[in-house]
């Protein structure tokens, strides 16, 4: 399983999403980040699933509203 060296003082990094074959590698990265950045709080964690989802997104023109008195008229109704 892979694994992962996460920086959560900066959760723009990059590097959080790069995946390690073993936890040595990933402590290595974890080190090389404290060694820039020394008040980081850095974590390594082996990866047990991977979730992704899909997002779909639609357009279509607006519908014509209806003159005032059509729909005072469907109101009434």
């Amino acid at each position: 399983m892979p694994y992962i060296a996460i920086n959560t003082t900066n959760s723009y990094d990059a590097a959080n999403s790069t995946r390690y074959a073993t936890q040595e590698e990933a402590d290595a990265r974890a080190r090389e980040i404290l060694s820039q950045f020394p008040g980081a709080q850095v974590y390594t964690a082996q990866v047990l699933k991977e979730y992704t989802a899909k997002v779909s997104i639609t357009a279509k023109e607006p519908a014509e509203p209806k003159p005032e008195a059509e729909a005072e008229a469907d109101n009434a109704a």
